[in-house]
């Protein structure tokens, strides 16, 4: 039977990031096994491509008591760390294996730019590494024109009126490519390298992107990037 039990007792390294001073997350020895994760990935042949998001690669679903293991062992967490003190409970919004596949020609313009997954300030994201550090980590970004770090409701129109009026003008389509560091749009913050078995939590609504390689895209959870992406709202 596959072991999807979390380290009860992980190293947990607390940073902050930009002119706002967001808290970040990492977390090393996240899992206890590991290897069983990636085992439950098999061959890549049971993942799948969602046409309802911009994912630029490949999704399966993980085992509910993963996702309910985050809830549980870190609502304290998101008390002490995020500010959550009078939080009575976490609960997750869905966690699925994660391969990038998608080649640099076939990304569409929003797949190229820093995003976030929701404007929700009690929305957080947690992506737990199951790859080599040269699969690239994740990176957080200031938007250049608005100073934004995070998007919230209140700033969603302006930064989204504004990005798109950049996407065109800078005509991304016709040089695409994966983002990774500063560019005239956005200037990177931080950047958080992979490594077997870590983790990074962040609010979801703070921007960032994967610091893909192209040159290592592969649908083998053995040699490809495979992460576990998980979306937990707190409450």
């Amino acid at each position: 039977m596959l072991d999807f039990s979390l380290n009860a007792q992980p190293a947990i390294t607390k940073i902050f990031i930009g002119e706002e001073q967001t808290p970040l997350l990492i977390i090393d020895d996240f899992a206890m096994n590991p290897e069983d994760i990636i085992a439950y990935a098999g061959d890549g042949a049971s993942f799948k491509a969602d046409p309802k998001n911009f994912y630029p690669g490949k999704r399966k679903l993980v085992p509910r008591q993963y996702s309910e293991q985050i809830c549980q062992r870190y609502l304290r967490v998101f008390r002490q760390y995020f500010g959550f003190k009078q939080a009575k409970k976490a609960k997750f919004a869905g966690s699925a294996l994660a391969i990038v596949g998608t080649p640099v020609d076939e990304l569409r313009p929003i797949q190229m730019l820093p995003h976030i997954d929701t404007p929700q300030s009690n929305q957080f994201a947690l992506v737990h590494y199951l790859c080599s550090p040269e699969h690239g980590g994740r990176a957080f970004y200031r938007h250049k024109r608005t100073g934004y770090e995070a998007i919230t409701q209140e700033r969603l129109y302006k930064y989204a009126s504004q990005v798109k009026k950049e996407a065109i003008a800078n005509q991304l389509h016709k040089a695409p490519s994966y983002m990774n560091g500063s560019n005239s749009m956005f200037e990177q913050l931080y950047s958080v390298e992979a490594s077997m078995n870590r983790a990074v939590i962040y609010p979801s609504n703070l921007l960032h992107s994967g610091n893909i390689n192209p040159l290592l895209l592969s649908p083998s959870p053995h040699k490809g990037r495979l992460t576990i992406s998980s979306f937990i709202i707190v409450e």
